[in-house]
């Protein structure tokens, strides 16, 4: 099997910066911070940076060890490790960049989320560059609720991910909360917050625009009574308890008068959908319309002609929720019914969007105060991007965040 690379060159010859971005997969659709890369990516080519994607571990890989097209390079994961480290060695010393950004979710490179020591040999080779590391998952056993089997599965992934960490040095470190914040800071890691833009690009129309495109794809399963649109999007995640909601939703519709319908968008997991099709053959509480998995340019109408948004994210976490910050960036007010994860390492400053409101703080008489929030839809990928590359080019930036 020939393994060699061939050479990258940089799209514009003048590049402001080079950056490489590293994640485990960069299969479209099919896997989240994948997605987010390339959009990242995309909005810093935009502003004149030139950047290469590089997958660590993409099992989406079929039938190849390797595949590269354009400014993009699929390592599979059946290369060894040592192979993958020789690669990217010769990617980097290739491209020579300013910054090496690792887009890290531990689950991406292990089932259990345990980091393989092959990832040493990886920061290894990428030390003798200038290192990002933005985490978007840490380890389990985060919350006061978890009990001994989390707690000790979290015990070694902390571990595996803290060495990796130290081994690399990175000069910015970030993540995507103030939970995981919190929770790095105990161990002597200092982060800075990098909020997530949402996963679905806000389509240039207007209301009626909007309305019309719902009325396309789900007007004959919309009630014929005035109603509401309430939307959940993505996956539904298992911890849910659906009562306490559904019991609201009734006692909203009846207060506003309204019926309300619940419409679910994209994929909502294994557990989803048996939910859904459970919810879908009550007789009582509201309509469910289960569209399934749309294209974007789809999802986002329907995000426009909805009234609000729900997240089945707990409260703690929400903002490490992309399909919630999908529905903020459509202008959506959202509740969130979950308050079930409290972290085990101290307490957070709570606050949030205006837009979110925990389901235990929204009393009928708030209700119609809270639906009026809605603001025009924003997307935040330009700002968010902006972020990014001012805290990469902040010249006291390195090693200024390194335990």
């Amino acid at each position: 099997m020939h393994y060699s690379v061939e050479s990258i060159a940089a799209p514009d010859p003048h590049p402001k910066v080079k950056i490489v971005f590293l994640c485990t997969s960069l299969a479209p659709g099919r896997d989240g911070v994948g997605d987010y890369v390339r959009q990242l990516a995309a909005a810093c080519g935009a502003a004149g940076h030139a950047c290469l994607l590089v997958a660590l571990n993409d099992r989406h890989l079929i039938g190849h060890e390797l595949v590269q097209r354009g400014n993009e390079v699929r390592f599979a994961g059946v290369l060894s490790w040592s192979r993958r480290a020789t690669l990217l060695g010769n990617l980097l010393r290739d491209f020579d960049p300013h910054w090496i950004s690792w887009q890290v979710v531990p689950y991406g490179f292990h089932p259990k989320g345990i980091l393989p020591e092959g990832c040493l040999a990886l920061a290894e080779v990428a030390k003798p560059w200038s290192n990002h590391v933005m985490l978007h998952e840490l380890w389990l056993g985060l919350a006061r609720e978890d009990r001994l089997h989390p707690r000790v599965i979290g015990a070694l992934q902390r571990g595996k991910l803290l060495n990796f960490l130290r081994r690399l040095r990175p000069a910015c470190l970030q993540t995507t909360n103030d939970a995981y914040q919190l929770a790095l800071a105990r161990r002597g890691w200092l982060a800075d917050l990098l909020p997530l833009f949402g996963n679905i690009p806000v389509a240039p129309i207007d209301a009626t625009e909007a309305q019309a495109a719902l009325k396309r794809i789900a007007g004959d399963l919309l009630p014929t009574e005035p109603h509401l649109i309430g939307v959940i999007f993505g996956t539904i995640h298992p911890q849910w308890q659906t009562g306490p909601t559904l019991e609201w939703l009734e006692v909203a519709g009846a207060h506003l008068r309204r019926k309300i319908c619940l419409l679910a968008v994209g994929r909502p997991g294994a557990n989803g959908a048996k939910l859904l099709t459970q919810l879908a053959q009550q007789n009582d509480g509201p309509l469910i319309i289960n569209l399934g998995a749309q294209e974007p340019e789809t999802i986002s109408p329907l995000l426009q002609a909805a009234d609000f948004g729900i997240a089945t994210h707990p409260w703690e976490l929400i903002e490490k929720s992309g399909t919630t910050v999908a529905l903020l960036e459509h202008g959506l007010p959202v509740v969130v019914p979950r308050d079930d994860w409290q972290p085990r390492d101290g307490t957070l400053s709570g606050e949030r969007d205006p837009l979110l409101r925990r389901l235990q703080d929204l009393p009928l008489e708030k209700l119609v105060d809270w639906l009026r929030l809605r603001r025009p839809p924003e997307a935040r990928l330009t700002q968010i991007t902006a972020n990014f590359l001012a805290q990469l080019t902040h010249p006291g930036i390195q090693g200024a965040l390194v335990a």
